[in-house]
């Protein structure tokens, strides 16, 4: 997630309306009805071709647009909610942490190129028949296509603790590029299986990954009975943490007073976030998708047409100092590019110094995108450093490579 993310867009609003909206807005529900039974396997398969179905007829006009020279934004973005869709399905079955995996690369720490466009593209045919003989045998599995978060192979099993992946081929010959797809594949599953690589993601040394314990903490509810209220009254606001406020504004009356807005509260340390903006700008990522956050079908259509509008302020003063619990301090930096929380022990010792960690932007990220609360962020992560092995605090800027 780039700086751009906490700041609004100013060169694109969402359509009000599409044709593919009410397939949209009816698979929205129909997902949520089959999340209430995982094992109905035929339903799986079935809302995954009406998934394709619909990301195939955006492909079409995007690519339309493109030949008549006209801005196909509009059409991007239908496209990119029809893959959240795909990405509730495996989130359905899978860990937010452990999915974290499949979208980054393994070289570097930036997002796997996507597998591009369905609609056209060779060796579908075998794709599909795969997956349906898989999941033929009661096994949960996602045609990786119809995903954002999902970049490696073409179909992932989600039956088991982390996933699997499979790689369809419509020939026995690979080419040079087929061949660094398959060594990166191979990289990620031996990580997944070990909890442990050398020089992974660029980070020199070992990287460890190690289990959450502790079950998010979501503000969700909250988040939904506030966009409840906004579309009945107009606008309101909560507070979490004592450190985040939340304004939820219906109908598009964006009041540019955030003074006003945010209670004139101190302005001087505060990280303002757009959150409606991740979604515009189609970088909600390999975080939890929205589609399963908004379960009311009403909250949901007005987020996707934008007549719900969510800012965010986090007091960083009250953050750093209502998080930390004693023998620790935090120091929270932003420089317009990246966020990191630093955290520092006064009663814990590396190598005979103070221990030092820090939580990487992206696991600060899910305050925004999860609506996970700050306080489990830094008391999560207090508590994976006081429990994790000698090798990990000897490199403590690693990232929260963990389930």
């Amino acid at each position: 997630m780039s700086s751009s993310t906490f700041s609004p867009s100013d060169n694109f609003s969402p359509p009000r309306e599409n044709r593919l909206y009410p397939e949209l807005f009816a698979l929205h529900k129909e997902i949520h009805d089959f999340s209430k039974n995982l094992n109905d396997f035929l339903r799986l398969l079935e809302i995954q071709k009406r998934i394709i179905t619909s990301i195939s007829e955006a492909e079409k006009e995007i690519q339309s647009s493109k030949k008549a020279r006209r801005d196909p934004k509009d059409w991007q973005y239908i496209r990119y909610n029809f893959l959240c869709l795909g990405d509730c399905l495996a989130f359905l079955y899978m860990d937010r942490f452990a999915l974290k995996q499949t979208y980054f690369n393994v070289e570097t720490y930036e997002p796997k190129p996507s597998g591009g466009f369905i609609s056209g593209k060779s060796g579908y045919e075998y794709e599909m028949k795969c997956l349906e003989t898989v999941i033929s045998l009661n096994v949960p599995a996602v045609l990786c296509d119809i995903t954002n978060v999902l970049r490696y192979g073409d179909i992932c099993l989600l039956g088991g603790n982390d996933p699997s992946f499979i790689e369809v081929k419509s020939s026995n010959t690979k080419d040079r590029r087929g061949r660094r797809q398959q060594k990166k594949l191979q990289t990620l599953c031996d990580f997944l299986i070990s909890d442990r690589a050398e020089n992974f993601r660029g980070h020199h040394g070992v990287t460890i990954r190690s289990e959450i314990s502790n079950t998010p903490i979501l503000y969700a509810d909250e988040m939904q009975a506030a966009v409840e209220e906004a579309i009945k009254v107009g606008s309101t606001s909560f507070e979490i943490d004592e450190c985040l406020k939340v304004v939820v504004i219906a109908d598009g009356n964006v009041n540019s007073d955030y003074g006003n807005l945010f209670e004139k509260r101190d302005l001087s340390r505060s990280l303002f976030v757009f959150v409606n903006e991740i979604k515009t700008n189609m970088s909600w990522g390999s975080y939890y998708p929205y589609p399963l956050t908004f379960s009311e079908p009403t909250h949901f259509e007005a987020f996707i047409r934008g007549e719900v509008h969510i800012i965010t302020s986090l007091n960083i003063d009250a953050f750093e100092k209502k998080l930390a619990p004693e023998h620790v301090s935090l120091t929270f930096e932003e420089n317009g590019c990246e966020i990191q929380c630093h955290i520092h022990f006064s009663d814990f010792l590396v190598d005979g110094e103070k221990a030092h960690f820090v939580i990487s932007e992206h696991m600060l990220c899910r305050i925004w995108t999860d609506f996970i609360r700050p306080r489990w962020v830094i008391e999560n992560a207090i508590c994976l450093i006081r429990n994790i092995p000698d090798v990990m605090l000897a490199h403590p800027n690693s990232d929260d490579q963990r389930k």
